[in-house]
């Protein structure tokens, strides 16, 4: 971003906190958001699609009397934003009081910022972008003769700005920069279709590693041919990374203080109790140095911390905003999140993950016995987070003496996300940050129910 467009990224602040303090409410907002996108996919060597996008816009939210009104416009201009203002003025009148409804306080946190940003991701040449999407494609493709098909090999990046402020004084911005890629592949041997997929992201171009993910998509979707299904019992699993990440990510929800309060989380009235195995620790970390979602300030102008949320099986607390940090006379966690500048801030976590047992995934492999390493679930988002209850597909590998011994497919696991949590019994050192945010490593989980034949 150049010194101009911060300049006018500025003015835009100023002059819709000035349409703000002048309508006659008691607060506003102005979050602002300015980025581009540029986005690539190939199949065959040839591309399919090309796209590069600009976005630029505020959202705006005003405080009076306990409550709150939102708009959001890409009109920056003088008038647009005295429009906007008046818009969210009006909306006002429809919003039910409630005395959380304030502004955040500033915050002066000099904890250490997360490294989110390269300038040099701007200035890329596209065709070396376009290269990296075919690199992804040849790597695929090179790995194994059974891969027949590419349904699509991407990239993509992202590089922008994003500025909050309000007519308390706080002011806050930063930039970012994210570059991912991602393919999807079909393997075939005697008539049987297996698909795998994979993605990757770096904050800076060349820590890309295109070669990477296309040979562990390969991989993925190798491993499955010749699946069978295994039969129902009660067996150890060892979740890999990816899915213990995005286990995590779906049961998130119970975690987030707006469910608490409407009675939407299966770990409501828990805090102090016993949610988890004692060798439960759950993070969440803003400030994590390589979380895709890692910032230093969230939506609000709330500077990021580490948040416990679990420790050795005890719930210690939830993610909140200011809203329910003020609600529940808890302190902030910084976890408001906004998917745009058209949308008002929701809680979201940053980096949650399981902190490591200081276990090697061999020895977790091997504690498992005669158990079925998961490689893939499907239904996450069949989640209850007011009960807690599942249901869901899985594939895998089954484990032999602590080694993966042949492809499973066809399998259910159900239960609740309780005695999910109790049956942890083990977090690898393989810490792996995801696209998209989270993170995982492999994940040991004791007697789990399994359907098969």
């Amino acid at each position: 971003m150049t010194n101009r467009e911060a300049r006018e990224n500025d003015s835009s602040l100023d002059r819709a906190l000035a349409a703000a303090r002048t309508c006659g409410v008691a607060g506003g907002e102005a979050f602002l958001e300015d980025h581009s996108v540029f986005s690539v996919s190939v199949s065959g060597g040839k591309i399919e699609n090309l796209e590069t996008q600009d976005v630029r816009g505020v959202g705006l939210r005003l405080f009076d009397h306990g409550r709150v009104g939102f708009t959001y416009t890409a009109d920056l201009s003088d008038q647009g934003l005295r429009d906007a203002v008046d818009i969210a003025r009006t909306l006002l009148a429809h919003s039910d009081p409630d005395d959380a409804h304030r502004l955040p306080e500033t915050d002066f946190s000099d904890t250490p910022e997360p490294e989110i940003y390269d300038p040099l991701v701007a200035r890329v040449d596209p065709q070396e972008k376009i290269r990296a999407a075919r690199r992804v494609e040849e790597a695929a493709r090179a790995a194994d003769s059974r891969v027949t098909r590419v349904r699509q090999s991407k990239y993509t990046d992202v590089v922008g700005r994003v500025e909050v402020a309000n007519t308390s004084g706080l002011r806050r911005s930063f930039p970012f920069s994210r570059v991912y890629a991602s393919i999807e592949v079909n393997a075939e041997q005697r008539s049987e279709l297996q698909s795998g997929w994979y993605s990757d992201f770096a904050v800076r171009f060349p820590s890309l590693d295109p070669m990477h993910i296309g040979r562990e998509a390969a991989r993925r979707a190798v491993q499955k041919l010749g699946a069978t299904s295994t039969a129902t019992r009660r067996a150890n699993l060892v979740l890999d990374p990816i899915v213990a990440a995005s286990l995590l990510e779906s049961i998130s929800p119970a975690l987030h203080a707006d469910n608490v309060l409407k009675g939407k989380s299966v770990l409501a009235g828990r805090v102090g109790r016993q949610v988890a195995g004692p060798k439960v620790t759950l993070l969440d970390d803003g400030r994590l140095q390589g979380g895709d979602h890692s910032a230093p300030y969230d939506a609000e102008g709330v500077a990021t911390r580490c948040t416990m949320l679990i420790e050795g099986g005890v719930l210690k607390g939830f993610l909140h905003s200011t809203y329910t940090s003020l609600r529940m006379g808890a302190a902030p966690t910084g976890n408001a999140f906004r998917q745009s500048f058209k949308s008002p801030p929701r809680i979201s976590p940053s980096t949650l993950y399981l902190q490591p047992t200081g276990t090697a995934r061999e020895s977790l492999m091997a504690e498992a016995g005669d158990g079925i390493y998961i490689t893939e679930v499907r239904g996450l988002h069949t989640i209850d987070p007011i009960s807690g209850d599942y249901s869901l597909g899985a594939s895998g590998m089954t484990i032999k003496s602590g080694r993966l011994d042949a492809p499973v497919d066809r399998i259910g696991i159900a239960g609740n996300v309780v005695d999910l949590l109790m049956s942890i019994a083990g977090v690898g050192s393989d810490l792996r940050f995801m696209p998209g945010g989270g993170a995982g490593s492999t994940t040991l989980l004791m007697d789990i129910a399994v359907s098969g034949t």
